[in-house]
């Protein structure tokens, strides 16, 4: 009898250690201290918290490590200022009230009465005073100006109806140098095209690529992805920072440099060359050149708007004045052209976005006619960047496009000179196959 019992304890004492392992190698990574990097001073589920179900209690443990795991890399600690943005009942902010302790400052903001309220009496409950809550607007935290070190926002950024006003408010309320962080949810490009003013009630997810280019466009600095510190499925984390140097916002931090615009007009089109039927990819001011480069087109061409680059359907880059021929978005990279054959395709500072590139490339090579051309300028990286860190980062290597173009179905004809310091100009030729010949 004693010998069948211990049988039964070793056999559940060996599930129970199984079992151990298996969560903790189901259980996503959480940065360590010694993995984070020094703080980068040089660089540039859901809304009902509060509301526990089933594994709440792991969840919330699983968050807060988070939430340290990504304070620890951004360096906020002891007698920092904090900004919970979007705040609701308080679930992150009591996790920032202890990181920065009472020698530092909390501001939770919320645009209801009732939550603001709410929080300052609990605040009070908790003998925080640290915490100063904040009533905010639609298109203002109404932070104090240079304040806070950190702005936070956890699946609050898909329902501003009024982006780029809060970013401006968040861009006034940081100090120099200070960070903003988003966590939101889903990553690569927009998949609901629903109007801004929709978004204020309901969840309709946004896109990571919508908040990097709203970001940049009012003046942040994108710094990093921080999923490893922040580990689950479909949800981005982008970290960013407020530069030390502009005043104002909406002022782009990594400005490309200035092209020259008539070398790079000869480079794209030849003396004594014109084209039949163009596909214009273009962004920055190389869409000045669009006018001179349909010129003496046959047909005037069509412009792809890449749904990498649109916040809405209907947002399309202004054309030069001289300038009208159609557009059309991609959907999931299909530019769903017409049948008529093309001659020439441009990607001009575009390039470097591409999420939906596989199919793009292959949609354009059917239309490309047999001795067609395709121009690639863009921005050099140092590195082999990945396809996220490509986009957000706005520049691409060369040799990274030429293996994804020779994977499409394309050689390298000709490696044009740079028109500018930070710029390749790369000129592809199609491969033999299925082709497209003009009518």
């Amino acid at each position: 009898m004693k010998t069948e019992t211990l049988r039964v304890a070793i056999a559940a004492l060996a599930a129970f250690l199984i079992g151990s392992a298996v969560l903790a190698a189901q259980s996503p990574p959480v940065a360590t201290e010694a993995e984070a990097p020094k703080k980068a001073r040089q660089e540039s589920p859901d809304k009902n918290r509060g509301r526990p179900g089933a594994g709440a209690t792991a969840k919330a443990d699983q968050r807060t490590a988070s939430l340290r795991a990504i304070m620890k890399w951004l360096e906020i600690g002891k007698g920092d200022a904090v900004a919970d943005i979007g705040a609701g009942g308080g679930r992150d902010t009591w996790v920032f009230a202890e990181v920065v302790g009472p020698q530092g400052t909390v501001y939770p903001e919320e645009i209801a009465k009732d939550k603001v309220e709410s929080l300052k009496k609990e605040a009070e409950r908790r003998e925080l005073s640290q915490l100063k809550p904040i009533l905010g607007r639609p298109d203002d935290p109404c932070l104090p100006t240079g304040s806070v070190d950190l702005a936070y926002m956890h699946y609050v950024y898909h329902h501003l109806s009024k982006p780029r006003e809060m970013l401006r408010g968040i861009w006034r309320g940081l100090k120099p140098g200070g960070y903003l962080v988003v966590v939101d949810r889903h990553r690569g490009t927009l998949r609901d095209w629903v109007p801004r003013k929709q978004r204020a009630t309901k969840h309709y997810w946004l896109a990571e690529t919508t908040v990097v280019r709203e970001a940049r466009e009012e003046g942040f600095a994108f710094v990093r992805f921080a999923e490893d510190c922040w580990p689950a499925e479909d949800q981005f984390v982008l970290v960013f920072q407020r530069p030390k140097g502009p005043n104002e916002p909406g002022q782009d931090p990594d400005p490309f440099a200035a092209l020259h615009l008539e070398q790079l007009q000869e480079s794209l089109l030849p003396a004594g060359k014109h084209y039949q039927r163009p596909v214009f990819i273009a962004l920055g001011e190389v869409r000045k050149l669009i006018g001179p480069l349909t010129r003496n087109a046959v047909d005037p061409g069509v412009e792809v708007v890449l749904e990498e680059w649109a916040t809405q359907k209907d947002e399309r880059p202004p054309l030069p004045p001289e300038v009208s021929f159609p557009s059309v978005l991609t959907e999931e990279g299909d530019p769903k052209l017409s049948p008529e054959p093309v001659d020439v395709v441009f990607f001009l500072d575009t390039y470097h976005l591409l999420f939906h590139g596989e199919t793009l490339l292959a949609k354009l090579k059917e239309r490309l006619t047999t001795d067609g051309r395709v121009y690639v300028l863009d921005r050099q990286a140092d590195a082999n960047l990945t396809r996220r860190e490509a986009s957000h980062r706005r520049r691409i290597s060369s040799k990274t496009v030429q293996q994804e173009m020779k994977a499409a179905g394309f050689f390298l004809q000709d490696e044009l000179p740079p028109p500018a310091a930070d710029r390749f100009l790369l000129v592809f030729g199609k491969q033999p196959g299925t082709s497209v010949t003009a009518q």
